[in-house]
């Protein structure tokens, strides 16, 4: 129990310092832009006073040192201050966009993990086969594919030619399919050809010829002993591919006009309103941390020898 709690408590450590270090690092990339946010925002025609009287009203006039710990500071109270641009708090703009971009990502896991599991599983069992080759090619196509040329093709066929699906925006469950699927198609390859070649090696293993040597049947040793065993790299990734997925969405909302995070995110890059990125990026990386923290003791519960080493 020590030893689970011990472990448990220095990837706790290491999460807080990721998030740390992102933080410095995205402040620190937004300060290194070209151009200036109010620039951006007024006309040329407008004096450098009053452009310096906007700057010291957004706290843009401090030193940068100052502005990342005034920043740091509020967001630890939940408070990711102003937009500059869209004059709007954050933390509701975010609130407001975060369960499209939850709906998003949480769509296009089931649809990974419902077909490249059973995949995986059916290829590896028939290696070498025609079915085998063809998976693999196929995965291999859809792995290499950019989202957003495959999010602006299926919205060529599916949308413009045959009419059955919107086209862009939010107004439904069928508005989920397309930018669901063009998300989940290059993980569903990874995760494919990580079961794959996982169920393969667990088939290799003594316990599972002994167990075909006892008389076990073929669908028994599949599901009890390969599948399980085979399951615990794949069950991990199912944690460690969320914050990727989210990565994704920012490509995959802007295609398909989804209104998440990414296209907010996108909007904000585009006009540089730091309290915009620095918080759609500060809940990305909590995200991602605290997924790489389940999937780290998800992986030490099923395996203990990773909590040993």
């Amino acid at each position: 129990m020590n030893d689970t709690l011990r472990f448990i408590a220095k990837r706790l450590l290491m999460g807080v310092l990721v998030v740390f270090f992102v933080t410095v690092l995205v402040f620190c990339i937004m300060q290194a832009m070209p151009g200036d946010p109010i620039d951006l925002m007024v006309d040329t025609r407008v004096s450098a006073e009053k452009v310096a009287e906007i700057k010291a009203q957004w706290g843009l006039d401090q030193p940068p040192v100052v502005q990342y710990f005034y920043w740091l500071g509020n967001i630890l109270h939940g408070d990711f201050g102003m937009s500059i641009s869209i004059k709007q708090n954050v933390t509701d703009l975010i609130l407001q966009r975060l369960p499209y971009t939850l709906m998003l990502t949480g769509a296009a896991l089931m649809i990974e993990y419902l077909v490249s599991i059973p995949l995986g599983l059916w290829a590896a069992v028939r290696k070498g086969k025609a079915v085998d080759k063809t998976l693999t090619v196929t995965t291999v196509v859809l792995w290499s594919m950019p989202p957003f040329w495959l999010g602006v093709l299926f919205m060529l066929v599916f949308s413009i030619n045959l009419k059955i699906l919107p086209l862009s925006g939010y107004s439904g469950f069928p508005s989920l399919i397309l930018p669901a699927v063009t998300l989940a198609l290059p993980m569903l390859a990874q995760i494919y050809r990580l079961t794959r070649s996982e169920v393969l090696d667990v088939m290799d293993e003594k316990y599972v010829t002994t167990a075909y040597a006892k008389g076990v049947g073929d669908k028994k040793v599949l599901l009890k002993h390969v599948l399980r065993n085979a399951m615990i790299p794949v069950t991990v990734m199912f944690f460690l591919s969320l914050p990727w997925l989210i990565g994704g969405a920012v490509v995959v909302e802007n295609v398909f006009a989804w209104p998440g995070m990414g296209q907010l995110l996108w909007k904000g890059i585009a006009k540089q309103d730091f309290p915009i990125v620095q918080g759609i990026i500060f809940v990305i990386t909590i995200l991602t941390v605290v997924c790489n923290i389940i999937g780290d003791i998800v992986a030490g519960i099923l395996d203990p020898r990773i909590r040993l080493e």
